[in-house]
């Protein structure tokens, strides 16, 4: 890796492109792209009942050499000391000479601006200098939208731990980047965009929302930071409750929280915490914990079902913890379980069992007593990596979206 980037000292001597290309290469060696996180804009979530799509899946997702160098301590020594120089030398360049200057070929070497440059080196600087176990990866994802405007959150990946798969939540999965950032485009529709609405009466109390098996944390993060965001300057209040398992995973998650909200998580009127959850003993318990005694308006779940019995635990959590059918003809808040899962060859069993433990809104009659159901079912489709990044057969992922909830919406 040292030997591919411009030495330090030739630093000043190098053309903005081929800065620009050095940091290219240490994004994809330190902050790599989460496998099928890019929706295809052009092809719109489809039906399941449309014709299939020819899917080509991938091997590994990187190479031991890759893996290696990112673990190397000398490595990630030079890319840190390589980064400060570059920072240095536009900070220089930028007080030295002005923007027309700057434009000038005979001035600076390309068409990037130093400040372009400068701005990603200190963003690379960032997450190199938090880099420190093999196998770790500090990622920064960024949503926008026009109503809301940037969400930026910034976690720690973690290695599992001795391989065991219940710690597969200590790095982030795709499913959980499609939700992010489907959340920071149009979070109306998934219940965030209730904060705006005045004189509701469900207003009255904090919207809360579940995350189930979190993992990093990325969706109940953007939930929470989205809901920052448009409460701004309104009165209004929110919880976001962060759920996992596995012990490393659940304390990954607490930090991954901390960094992005810094302080005491009891301030301000959107609030964020993590906490331990077993599906499979949560329904047998005979009270819940003081976090999860109150109902929520909102769950997630991204990537979360990887074994058969996954969706029956899911179901009888659902039953206990998202909000039943409201009394009042006055809340407008439907309570939903968002659910994105992959459709992984490997595990086509486990999928399919979330439509054998819901049955659809259509196949439950009216006047049946309220029970969980689908209320739609969507097909995304995902880039493996944005311009295939090299690989070859790893051209496209498949997702299904779920929203599921309460057959009937009031107790009448």
């Amino acid at each position: 890796m040292t030997s591919y980037l411009p030495p330090i000292a030739k630093i000043a001597c190098c053309t903005s492109t081929q800065l620009l290309d050095a940091l290219v290469y240490l994004k994809l060696l330190y902050n790599p792209e989460v496998r099928g996180s890019h929706r295809l804009r052009l092809n719109p979530a489809r039906n399941r009942g449309s014709p299939p799509t020819d899917i080509k899946w991938p091997c590994d997702d990187e190479d031991n050499d890759t893996q290696l160098i990112r673990s190397d301590t000398f490595e990630r020594s030079y890319t840190i000391r390589w980064l400060i120089a570059l920072v240095a030398r536009m900070e220089d360049l930028l007080e030295s000479i002005d923007d027309t200057q700057i434009e000038s070929a005979s001035t600076f070497h390309g068409p990037v601006h130093p400040e372009t440059l400068m701005q990603q080196a200190a963003s690379l600087l960032a997450i190199c200098s938090g880099v420190s176990a093999a196998g770790t990866v500090e990622r920064i994802f960024s949503f926008s939208s026009g109503d809301i405007g940037r969400i930026n959150i910034r976690l720690t990946d973690i290695p599992l731990e001795n391989e065991d798969y219940r710690s597969v939540g200590a790095q982030t999965w795709g499913g959980a980047c499609v939700l992010a950032e489907m959340i920071v485009e149009h979070p109306e529709q998934f219940g965030l965009g209730f904060l705006t609405r005045e004189n509701d009466t469900c207003g009255r109390r904090p919207l809360r929302i579940l995350e189930l098996g979190a993992g990093t944390g990325l969706v109940g993060l953007t939930a929470a930071k989205v809901l920052v965001a448009s409460s701004a300057g309104r009165d209004c209040r929110a919880t976001v409750v962060a759920t996992d398992f596995y012990p490393s995973v659940l304390n990954n998650l607490r930090a991954n929280i901390d960094k992005n909200f810094p302080g005491d998580p009891s301030d301000g009127t959107v609030t964020i915490t993590s906490h331990f959850l077993d599906w499979s003993k949560l329904p047998a318990m005979p009270s819940l914990p003081e976090l999860l005694s109150e109902p929520f308006d909102v769950i997630f779940g991204a990537d979360i079902v990887y074994e058969a019995n996954h969706a029956i635990w899911i179901k009888q959590c659902l039953e206990r913890l998202l909000r039943g059918p409201s009394s009042s003809a006055a809340c407008p808040l439907v309570a939903t379980f968002h659910l994105v899962i992959p459709l992984r060859p490997t595990h086509l069993l486990e999928a399919g069992s979330i439509e054998t433990t819901f049955r659809r809104m259509d196949d439950v009659p009216c006047e049946d007593f309220p029970e969980l159901v689908i209320f739609s079912k969507e097909t995304i489709l995902c880039e493996a990596y944005r311009d295939g990044d090299g690989k070859r057969g790893c051209d496209v992922v498949e997702y299904l979206y779920y929203r599921i909830g309460w057959s009937r919406q009031s107790q009448d």
